[in-house]
């Protein structure tokens, strides 16, 4: 009952996380070249990334899958089908690591292509399948 209620918490503040990686996305479609938007834009990807394998790990371990590193929460999701593009799962790890240690325009740009393009589709995906599943649940 524990895990039941950590992943309902962790989803929780996902979606939360979700909603601001939203609000950050429609202030560079309105102002695409504004800096502090593109900031926003990667601050707000990567605390959402962050929850969102998190919420998959307490998802899974709930179900009994024991994982604890990111690479393979993502790769147990996509087992169980839980995630659909692994792919854009493992470039969103390794983009997510680039982002928190550098800081330059093009790659700042670069980057926000990558999460309105690819990223923030994958991370809809996975809030919209355990928004289903927690109700299906309840």
């Amino acid at each position: 009952m524990h895990e039941d209620i950590r992943w309902h918490q962790r989803f929780d503040n996902f979606v939360k996380a979700f909603q601001r990686l939203h609000e950050a996305l429609r202030g560079t479609a309105q102002e695409p070249h504004n800096h502090l938007y593109q900031i926003a834009l990667i601050g707000a990807f990567q605390f959402t990334f962050e929850l969102s394998w998190k919420t998959m790990k307490d998802y899974l371990v709930y179900n009994g899958v024991d994982v604890s590193l990111p690479r393979d929460v993502i790769k147990q999701a996509f087992h169980h089908q839980l995630i659909q593009d692994g792919q854009a799962w493992i470039e969103m790890l390794e983009d997510r690591n680039l982002m928190a240690h550098v800081y330059q325009e093009q790659a700042a740009l670069a980057a926000g292509k990558s999460i309105r393009e690819r990223y923030a589709p994958a991370i809809e995906q996975l809030h919209n399948d355990l928004l289903r599943r927690r109700r299906r649940k309840k």
